[in-house]
């Protein structure tokens, strides 16, 4: 494909704000929602932690509960950046 044609299909227009700014909003709500869902889930795993090491158990769940929901925010912030990226504001 010669760089006419690449640029031809790169080309694209731009969305109308009737319908960027509802979506940009909901995408907003969606990340808060998903941050605020894997500050929960890291409460609670580090509680469970918490009580593994006061108990003296195995501490694989817990550790892994804490590991994901770090995970999880890493790539819903990722996310939001790459959503950013193709839906400029």
């Amino acid at each position: 494909m010669d760089l006419v044609g690449a640029a031809g299909v790169l080309a694209y227009k731009q969305m109308p704000a009737e319908v960027l700014e509802p979506l940009m909003q909901l995408l907003n709500w969606l990340l808060w929602f998903v941050l605020m869902g894997c500050l929960a889930w890291l409460i609670v795993s580090a509680g469970k932690l918490w009580l593994t090491f006061k108990g003296d158990l195995a501490m694989n769940d817990a550790s892994h509960g804490v590991l994901m929901s770090l995970l999880g925010a890493a790539v819903a912030s990722t996310a939001s950046g790459i959503a950013l990226a193709f839906l400029p504001g």
